[in-house]
This record gives C-alpha cells, structure tokens and sequence, in this order.
C-alpha cells in the first residue's frame, strides 16, 4: 500500500522527507516558470526590438510647416480657415481658443485637417509664438481628455499620412529655421530641442502614444538629450485598431479617443481609451522615470500643438500595417470635433 493511501500508518521522517520532496519539486517548478517568464519577456523585447530595426526607430524629418505671418500668405484658399476659433469644454464650461491658420467649422465644434500645417492652441488669434503668455497651456494632470476623430471611410488618410495633437515645452529662446520658437524630442536641426509627449499620432491603420522625456541619460545613444524613441510607447494596430470592420476599432468609421492623466505622488499613469459603437479599447503607460520626469513639465503646463504631416518612410509609425517600404498619403482630410 502506498503512503499516500495510508498516511496516519507512516512514520514522521517519511512525512518530512515527502514535504521536503513536495517544496523541492514546487520550487523547481517556480524557478522553470520564472524563467520561461524571463524568456518570453526577453522574446518580446528582442521582437520589438527587431520591429524597431526594421520600420525604423522615430521620424527623420518634421514635415509639417507651423502657420506664420509668412505661411498664411501661401496657404491655399481651402487649407485656410474663415475663423481659427475653436470651442472647448472645460469641466462644463464652453471656453474659446485659437488654432490660428486652422479651418475651424461647425461653430466652432470641429477641426479640418489638411497636410501639412500644424497649429498651436493660443489664448487669442495671434501668430507671435515668441511669448509663453500667448499660449495656451492646459494642466493634464488630474483631468481626463477626449476628442471625437473622424477619417471619413475607406479613402482617408492612408499610410504614410500622421494626424496628431502632442504637448512640447515651447517656446524656446531661438526662432529656429521656421520662426517659430518651437522644439521637440526629435532635437532636429535648426529646431529647438525639449520633452515632448505624444498624446495621438496615427491614421485609418494605427493609433500611437510616446512619451518622450528627457534626461540626458540614454544607453542608446549617449549624446541624446531626449529620448527619440521614446518610452513608454503605445502602438495600436489592427485587430485593435485597423482599417475595415475587422477590427475592434475600425479607423474608417469615426471613433472617440479619451486620455486620463492619473497623478499618485511622483507617479504618471495615463490612460488612453478608445470606443466605437458600443466596443472599447483600453491601454495604460505605467509609470516610470521617464513618466516622472515629464510629470514635472506636465504639471507646469506645455503647449498644445496639432497638426498633419505626411512622409515616404513613415513606416517608424504604421510599418506593421503598412510595410516597410516607401510610402504615399492619400492627403485626404481628417476631422476632430468636441473637445472636451
């Protein structure tokens, strides 16, 4: 008979030595366990890694060109709105700003987006970029955000195409090449060079987040002053988030796009929701240093900045849905409304 069928008859060293047994076979199995946890982890890290590699790493060029005194002059009759004025909800409250250049329709309600201009949300109806005072800087932290998107079916824009809204911590003291005071993480030539978070950049095939901090510290590239990469990174693609029916979210049809920015101590932790005809998606950025350290800037307020830009290698962005070869936006426009 077996000790298991009868244990009140074994003597205690046998039960000693099978609960010693027992412990040494559940901590082997932990240990297998951990360590296939470790493998996977590392399996993911090397494949986003390698997806990296291939559809590059960030964006080689600005594309997109801010609406100066000069620029307005050259804008075309339909890229170039009757009123800049746009209406935003704010805790209940209907307040009025300006997207200056920006086509602003349906009483204020809604942005038209055309390539490839970018705006700057401004207390009044002014181009002078040069003063902090002119802009307006909403605090995020504590709040919620939410847009409507609409990419108007099948034929919206396409690969290669980015329609965005992002927070930098402009103005700098320089013009830069393009006279606006502005910068980014990217640190481009001739542009100013400061943290950036990228609240939505995407089109009818991928909706992506980054937060780009910077603290000079980066084992990428030592020279960096901010992260160009970017981290945490949020890419939502298809069957999330993708064109047609197929997908959760179908970037043909318009969808609601919804951020919380939650604040407990010295951590970030931003909540990205998207919903769709009764279905919804939800993806958090878990905090980290490089959150706390652009928590600061956040709560100092940052300007908000949006735009559409378009460019052949914008594979860094919409690669997994688009390939990796070159590619060509469809131009077509996109539209944000009640902002809230």
């Amino acid at each position: 008979s077996s000790l298991a069928q009868h244990p009140a008859t074994a003597p205690l060293g046998e039960f000693i030595r099978a609960d010693d047994e027992g412990e040494k076979d559940d901590a082997e199995e932990k240990e297998k366990g951990d360590e296939e946890d470790k493998n996977d982890k590392e399996d993911k890290g090397d494949q986003a890694k390698q997806e990296k590699a291939k559809f590059g790493h960030r964006p080689k060029s600005l594309n997109s060109v801010p609406v100066t005194n000069a620029t307005l002059e050259k804008m075309p009759k339909k890229s170039k709105g009757s009123s800049s004025a746009i209406k935003i909800d704010e805790d209940g409250k209907i307040n009025t700003y300006y997207l200056p250049g920006a086509t602003v329709v349906d009483n204020g309600k809604s942005v038209e987006y055309r390539p490839p201009y970018r705006f700057y949300l401004m207390k009044t109806d002014t181009t002078d970029y040069s003063k902090e005072e002119n802009f307006y800087k909403p605090i995020f932290p504590g709040k919620t955000f939410s847009v409507d998107m609409d990419f108007r079916g099948q034929n919206g824009p396409s690969c290669g195409c980015n329609i965005n809204f992002y927070l930098v911590d402009m103005p700098v003291s320089l013009p830069g090449k393009d006279k606006d005071y502005y910068c980014d993480a990217q640190c481009f030539p001739g542009l100013g060079c400061c943290h950036e978070f990228d609240m939505n950049e995407g089109n009818e095939h991928v909706q992506q987040i980054t937060n780009h901090a910077c603290t000079g510290h980066y084992s990428q590239d030592s020279s960096w002053k901010c992260n160009k990469w970017g981290d945490p990174e949020v890419k939502i693609t298809p069957p999330e988030f993708g064109k047609g029916s197929g997908n959760t979210i179908d970037g043909t049809k318009k969808f609601t796009f919804s951020q919380r920015f939650d604040v407990h101590g010295d951590d970030l932790t931003i909540t990205t929701t998207i919903s769709q005809d009764g279905k919804t998606l939800k993806k958090t950025m878990n905090s980290n240093g490089e959150m706390q350290n652009m928590l600061e800037k956040l709560q100092q307020g940052m300007a908000f900045v949006t735009g559409y830009w378009t460019a052949p290698d914008m594979n860094w962005m919409d690669g997994e849905s688009c390939g990796s070869g070159t590619e060509h936006c469809s131009e077509e426009p996109a539209y944000i409304s009640n902002w809230r």
